[in-house]
């Protein structure tokens, strides 16, 4: 109501209280890759098209590429409801190496894995699942794997510039410098490029020297490029990156996982068989993986971990991957010990995803489905209290924001997707001065359940049990004689 003079009547239609809290779509599956026979008007290159659907339309992508096969795979997990996927295609280059360029892209132009970037504005999808099938699984060894500082100049009052220049591409590296003496003490690389056939140059320049430092880049094995570009998007979309392990072996696969520290990359192993074209063929494990969860976040929530479900569609491994669920020797379990979940032919029939764990060193940060609750808890609260931004502050408004959290806690509580929630506002944050600059915090809980990796049943003998049948044996054979002697 505002205070205009009025000779009549008039009606306030009032909207205060809580918000229903809608939650996200966890299933949206970001897919990137190649299709050279692709129509471009319907398959435009490094622009996000959105597939609803096992019914939605996939017209005019051609039968060549990663593409057409990923989606295949991704829709031969479809249940009750199928997956949504915002898919990317990239030019496919005269190389490998120029194709995986292509892949990553470039963050300003927005092109490659970044043009993900575009899906919430283009199609109003957010990808909760990345993969890039095909380019992830490769361990590289032509990336810079370490710069050691040769000499460290004279007289740096600021942080220099590093440039690496070489037959490669894309491997980056900070300066750090002794604000004592001036002098370069290290070269941090910040990404590890790919594609080169020699060691490239390292020039170091700027920052106010009177002589410049010098370093030397050694080659070798380093983090896969195309994963470590879909997990500078992760963090952006609260998403987890599905990547495919190196198939060759145990060994090599745990040497991979090595290479990474976040909660929000699943390494898959090996790679899975195939009906395709008439014959068996080896294929990436991720489409069908990502179509695995985004079905079990639609059957049976989001908060349930994809780890012991049957992956439809598949007739083997690309390599044999022993399995047991007792035996802590059993190669499944030593993958899934060192963060490597991997496709097994289970016990009771088919074949299953084992593994719950990411790539994280933090004892708390170890499963992949607390994980997407986390974020999906986030992400849902956030999305229902926009209404509340630039309300102005008032005992209404404040218990409306509280309330709506608090009844999606609840919610979420009983179905099974926190363990519990509270909302509270901290007076430590609250003060009369962060309230008068329009601030306010509001602290709230909640914990999503972590999957139950172990169980152990504690077997007890008991011997006792041979008295209660030589007691029941008795009275059994003495009604046995009683009704032959009634019968003589």
């Amino acid at each position: 109501m505002t205070d205009i003079y009025l000779h009549g009547l008039e009606t306030i239609e009032k909207n205060n209280g809580p918000r229903p809290v809608e939650t996200v779509d966890t299933g949206i599956i970001g897919l990137i890759g190649t299709a050279p026979d692709a129509i471009a008007a319907d398959w435009p290159l490094n622009k996000p098209v959105a597939i609803f659907g096992i019914n939605g339309s996939v017209q005019g992508l051609g039968e060549t590429g990663t593409l057409p096969d990923a989606i295949d795979d991704i829709f031969s997990q479809a249940g009750r409801v199928s997956q949504t996927i915002v898919v990317i295609r990239v030019t496919e280059g005269v190389d490998a190496k120029s194709t995986l360029a292509n892949i990553i892209g470039d963050v300003t132009a927005r092109t490659g894995v970044h043009a993900f970037r575009n899906a919430p504005n283009d199609l109003g999808l957010t990808p909760k699942i990345l993969i890039a099938p095909g380019f992830t699984s490769a361990r590289p060894v032509d990336g810079v794997a370490s710069i050691a500082v040769d000499t460290g100049g004279v007289g740096y009052t600021s942080v220099p510039t590093v440039s690496i220049d070489g037959d490669g591409s894309g491997a980056t590296a900070t300066a750090v410098i002794n604000s004592v003496d001036g002098t370069v003490t290290e070269i941090v690389l910040e990404t590890a490029g790919y594609g080169y056939t020699v060691a490239p140059t390292v020039t170091i320049s700027g920052g106010g020297a009177t002589e410049d430092a010098t370093a030397t880049a050694t080659l070798g094995s380093v983090a896969n490029p195309a994963t470590i570009e879909l997990l500078k998007l992760a963090p952006f979309f609260r998403a987890v990156v599905l990547k495919d392990g190196v198939a060759t072996s145990s060994t090599d696969a745990v040497n991979d996982r090595k290479d990474y520290d976040t909660d929000r990359l699943m390494i898959i192993e090996p790679m899975v068989k195939v009906f395709r074209d008439g014959g068996v063929v080896n294929t990436p494990a991720s489409p069908m993986v990502a179509g695995l969860t985004a079905r079990v976040d639609y059957e049976e929530g989001f908060w349930v971990s994809p780890s012991n479900h049957v992956i439809q569609g598949i007739v083997g491994t690309s390599r044999s991957v022993d399995h047991s669920i007792n035996d802590p020797s059993a190669e499944s379990q030593y993958l899934n010990k060192n963060e490597v979940s991997c496709v097994v032919r289970s016990p009771s029939g088919g074949f299953k995803l084992w593994g719950n764990r990411v790539t994280s060193s933090d004892s708390l940060r170890k499963f992949m489905s607390v994980r997407r609750s986390h974020d999906t808890i986030i992400s849902s609260i956030e999305r229902a209290c926009e209404p509340f931004i630039d309300k102005p502050f008032g005992l209404q408004v404040l218990l409306d924001i509280a309330e709506t959290v608090n009844a999606a806690l609840r919610r979420w509580e009983a179905l099974g997707a926190t363990l519990g929630g509270r909302v509270w506002l901290d007076p430590t944050l609250n003060t009369k001065e962060t309230w008068a600059s329009g601030h306010l915090y509001v602290s709230y809980d909640a914990e999503g359940p972590a999957p139950i990796e172990h169980i152990t049943f504690m077997f007890n003998r008991n011997t006792g049990y041979y008295e209660d049948l030589s007691q029941t044996a008795a009275r059994e054979i003495a009604r046995m004689a009683g009704s032959a002697a009634a019968n003589v």
